[in-house]
């Protein structure tokens, strides 16, 4: 399923750039689409991202959000170290030798808001990783909330810490998970995560996408979030109001 248009607030803040990055992104968009002979128009129709952001972003007037860049290089289909004009070497490469690893102690992941989720990146410190694990705190209780759709590349695996979700795909009828339950599916499929009941529900997504380029969005989150070092932040991260 291909991303509908979505509303202008595209280009309203979850986690974005510096005013470095925000320049290179710009200059590099606007040389990516131009060299493809695309319209603003066309990428708009690849990315799902608003012909108004797009402008924005190419004439340095916002500093798009990591969902936004995500959006764009998934519908160009180019890496993000691309779109942020950095040389190969500017990304550490994994080593050749196995046996690496990382530890996330309790409230020391990353974390951000993209859409109706908040999020926790955790093993941010491995840099290009195969799979990008995530503690997800569920928002939405309906799919109107969403403009549009997850949809990636590859394989996700999903996990109730607590409370119970609604999964909802183009393909299969909505099921839900309770606390302690698990799903496994293909993830390019489009898919989206609902809460059920009052809680807000907690959930360890581990997804893998084949494509080079998805190895570097665990690496940029790294580079564009913050820990979690207060417990009583952490906490309320988890349980926000809902408006």
């Amino acid at each position: 399923m291909r991303a509908r248009y979505p509303r202008e607030k595209d280009s309203s803040p979850m986690t974005s750039v510096d005013h470095d990055d925000k320049h290179a992104i710009g200059h590099r968009l606007r040389s990516i689409r131009k060299s493809q002979k695309m319209t603003l128009t066309d990428v708009a129709k690849l990315t799902g991202v608003s012909i108004s952001t797009l402008s924005k972003i190419e004439n340095v007037q916002v500093s798009p959000s990591f969902d936004i860049i995500k959006r764009i290089c998934d519908g160009l289909d180019i890496a993000i170290e691309d779109m942020m004009g950095q040389p190969e070497a500017a990304t550490p490469a994994a080593p050749v030798m196995s046996g690496r690893k990382t530890t996330t102690l309790n409230g020391s992941g990353a974390r951000f808001t993209c859409g109706q989720y908040d999020y926790v990146a955790h093993a941010t410190e491995l840099f290009r990783k195969g799979m990008v694990p995530l503690e997800i705190f569920v928002r939405a209780r309906s799919a109107d909330e969403f403009d549009h759709w997850s949809s990636h590349n590859g394989e996700e695996f999903v996990f109730v810490l607590s409370g119970e979700i609604e999964i909802h795909t183009d393909l299969y009828a909505p099921f839900r998970l309770a606390s302690g339950e698990s799903a496994y599916f293909d993830s390019s499929m489009s898919h989206i995560y609902l809460s059920v009941g009052d809680e807000d529900a907690r959930v360890l997504s581990v997804s893998y996408d084949p494509r080079p380029q998805q190895a570097q969005i665990s690496d940029y989150m790294h580079a564009t979030t913050r820990p979690v070092t207060d417990e009583a932040e952490f906490a309320d991260f988890g349980s926000r109001d809902q408006a």
